[in-house]
């Protein structure tokens, strides 16, 4: 029976064959949404100020999002999902949840007023949804209401009737205790339609869109997760596994290093202009935002983490790779800083690992490699920086802390040996450097840890996979890289060197540069280490030159320059076909 609410929210080509009509139907959907979310009404509005004042799903009287309550549901129940022997009873729970969603989508549809276009065809959907058993069973009045006339209907009217309670019921549901296994993603389709899904919500939770485009967003997003409801939800196993080819080539320790006093600022020059920010991005309005190392200058090769080159949906690498370099100045404007974008490659990846090597076109004069740090010559308490682009940060931002510890077989990924530290990390920051006091990279930023399975918040838990090993996987694929040696990061002349002092309480000064708000946060940098005097504990400290940004925006930008393209691309051949 459920096919009746797909058959209705997907009302587009009627095809003789079942199985023609449902392939017809989903290919017709994606291309309804990427149409939308590339109309002039969507790609040119404005951007809300403030995110949080916008609609998001049914509120209730009390201010309970019901929305957001399906929304943990079900991202509980894919996670339990995605790991081999998934339960049929887990996939069978989540169904109805997706389906509910559709059913809150078409409401909230209806429910925008000075929207007329859309409005039968969610009206047609909701009697359809109506009509079909369920169980748990929704009110009465809910059926009734979904199945009265389409101008009764909005969100106040759906949570009067009853909706609430429906909703608690099927996020009640046991919470599944078994999460996602390593390097198992979500099936084709799913994959798909949750990258459309998050195209759609973008656009009426970013943009302050005109009535009928915010209409046709929930109208779209009701048909993408009545979608979902039909697709294949058990998740994808690894293409390969963390392979046996990463046998120790490190067997002879390093020998002992010179201690070298940590100098962020130092760290920062030397390294910074070797760190890159990477945009993937797709036609249909997805994409990843990273960070990336060049490590070898001379082949123009480029070390980052796969999942931010590599489609979720597709398993491959995005349509469109590109990496962009730092200035010698950030000015704090992402559309000043970020020019001269250099396409790349996607040489080598391994999702298990979550490496990936690129191989960028060109690289700007002068740009140097940094150099790999030797496992053996890191310890637990060892000051350590990263960057990176972090999400609402700013570009090539640097934080610093400390190796909290080690871990093997991140993940449960056999040969995924991990740093942990509290240097922070977030979104944005994936396949960055963490570097060490030489400047040198000791592990590429890969994971963080933000919410435990209850739901309490977890801070300054990060990861990094481990240099040596990503020295033996770059082997493996016939790229060869040595260690550097230890020493100190020489300032950029005409920059005082900071005097070592002791430690004190974290002073904060307020830049005064124009059009940049923020705090710039400096620590005195610490004592040099000898092996009598234990070392003082030395606050983290945090640099950042540039204001905010938003990930949404700069990919959005991205598939603009190719949509642009293509458009040049066309006026080309029609000029050239009336010669």
């Amino acid at each position: 029976m459920r096919h009746l609410l797909l058959a209705a929210a997907l009302t587009v080509v009627a095809l003789p064959s079942a199985a023609a009509e449902s392939a017809s139907s989903f290919s017709s959907l994606l291309k309804r949404v990427s149409s939308y979310l590339g109309a002039p009404a969507v790609r040119n509005a404005r951007r809300h100020a403030a995110v949080a004042a916008v609609r998001g799903g049914i509120p209730t009287d009390q201010g309970e999002d019901l929305d957001l309550l399906l929304l943990d549901r079900a991202g509980a129940l894919r996670s339990a999902l995605r790991r081999p022997a998934a339960s049929a009873a887990d996939e069978n729970a989540l169904r109805p949840v997706y389906e509910a969603l559709a059913a809150s989508q078409f409401v909230q549809a209806l429910s925008i007023v000075g929207a007329p276009e859309g409005r039968g065809e969610a009206a047609a959907a909701l009697e359809a949804w109506a009509k079909e058993p369920r169980k748990p069973a929704p009110a009465p009045a809910v059926l009734a209401l979904l199945t009265g006339p389409a101008a009764r209907i909005d969100d106040k009217e759906l949570v009067k009737a009853g909706w609430g309670a429906y909703v608690r019921l099927l996020a009640a549901g046991p919470s599944p205790a078994r999460p996602a296994a390593p390097g198992w993603t979500a099936g084709a389709d799913a994959a798909k339609l949750d990258e459309t899904l998050k195209g759609l919500s973008d656009s009426w939770l970013q943009k302050k869109l005109p009535p009928e485009a915010e209409a046709k967003a929930h109208l779209l997003a009701g048909q993408v997760y009545a979608a979902l409801a039909q697709a294949e939800l058990k998740g994808r196993a690894p293409a390969s596994s963390a392979p046996a080819v990463l046998a120790k080539d490190d067997a002879v320790p390093a020998a002992p290093e010179p201690a070298v006093a940590f100098d962020p600022k130092a760290v920062y020059q030397q390294a910074a202009r070797s760190v890159v920010l990477i945009i993937a991005s797709a036609s249909s309005g997805s994409g990843e935002l990273g960070t990336g190392s060049v490590v070898d200058a001379g082949r123009r090769r480029i070390l980052t983490n796969a999942h931010v080159v590599i489609s979720d949906a597709t398993r491959k690498p995005w349509s469109r790779v590109n990496v962009y370099f730092k200035p010698a100045k950030l000015t704090g404007s992402a559309q000043r800083d970020l020019v001269d974008p250099v396409a790349a490659k996607v040489l080598f990846w391994d999702s298990g690992l979550d490496l990936a090597l690129l191989e960028v076109e060109r690289l700007p004069a002068g740009t140097p490699a940094i150099a790999l740090g030797h496992p053996d010559n890191v310890s637990v308490g060892d000051r350590v920086a990263a960057i990176g682009h972090p999400e609402q940060g700013g570009l090539w931002t640097l934080t610093t802390g400390v190796i909290s510890t080690v871990l093997a077989d991140l993940g449960g990924v056999k040969g995924k040996d991990a740093f942990q530290t509290d240097a922070s990390i977030n979104r944005g920051n994936s396949g960055g450097p963490l570097l060490d006091a030489s400047g040198r990279l000791v592990g590429v930023n890969t994971l963080m840890s933000r919410k435990a399975a209850d739901g309490l918040a977890i801070t300054s838990v990060n990861f990094a996979v481990k240099a040596d090993i990503a020295k033996r996987w770059l082997s493996a694929q016939g790229e060869a890289l040595a260690y550097g040696a230890a020493s100190a990061p020489v300032l950029t002349a005409g920059v005082p060197k900071p005097v070592p002092a002791p430690p004190a309480a974290e002073v904060k000064l307020v830049a005064p540069a124009p059009s940049v708000s923020g705090t710039l946060s400096r620590a005195p940098a610490p004592a040099p280490r000898t092996v009598t005097v234990a070392k003082p504990a030395v606050p983290r400290v945090m640099i950042t030159e540039s204001k905010p940004f938003k990930t949404e925006s700069l990919i959005e930008a991205e598939i603009s320059k190719m949509e642009d393209l293509g458009d040049e691309m066309r006026d080309e051949i029609r000029s050239k076909l009336k010669r």
